[in-house]
């Protein structure tokens, strides 16, 4: 009967000291988005801080797609607060036929591609937007065909699939910066168009 209790005793503590760290570690940890401003006057991918969280993305180290990063993190609708995403009730990314990751044949070879956005800490602390396009494949971890990564404090992305397998880069939802990624047939790389001032 006594070992009965001193077992009760120790598993409720063993699940207190569970709970407890649990809730140290989700204190520690910032949320994904953090957002400081009023939402009223000023768009929320606006005000948004993105605080990565990965060492991995996609299976990738992320030292191996920058050696300066330790971590980035794709971005994801389920990592985002639905109240953002949703506001008014409606899917404002995909009204605007937006997302966080496309796929396509962008190079026009047989493997199919995702192209992706997120964000990544550099250890130094600095923060930034990547874009990155891999080969998906069934087997193994998926191929780097493309990285671009560009500091910055408004770390919001999002993708469109464009004309003529084009990917289009958006650093907003309700604006005109966007860029458009294309594959280079003559370079056999995958190039950023010039813009309509560049034409």
């Amino acid at each position: 009967m006594l070992h009965r209790f001193t077992f009760v005793r120790a598993a409720r503590w063993i699940f207190a000291l569970c709970c407890w760290l649990v809730a140290a570690q989700a204190q520690a940890e910032p949320a994904f988005v953090t957002i400081e401003g009023d939402l009223k006057s000023i768009a929320w991918w606006v005000l948004a801080d993105f605080h990565p969280f990965t060492t991995e993305v996609r299976g990738l180290p992320v030292r191996e797609i920058r050696k300066n990063w330790c971590k980035a993190t794709e971005f994801r609708k389920d990592l985002i607060p639905r109240e953002l995403l949703f506001e008014g009730g409606t899917d404002a990314m995909a009204a605007a036929n937006m997302s966080f990751a496309v796929e396509g044949r962008f190079d026009g070879t047989a493997p199919k591609q995702v192209a992706l956005v997120g964000v990544f800490e550099e250890c130094t602390g600095q923060k930034g937007r990547f874009i990155l396009i891999l080969d998906q494949s069934a087997e193994g971890k998926p191929k780097i065909r493309f990285v671009n990564a560009v500091r910055s404090d408004h770390q919001f992305g999002a993708l469109q699939k464009g004309d003529d397998n084009s990917i289009v880069a958006w650093a907003c939802m309700e604006c005109d910066n966007f860029a458009v990624l294309k594959w280079d047939r003559k370079k056999r790389k995958f190039d950023w168009r010039p813009g309509p001032a560049e034409q």
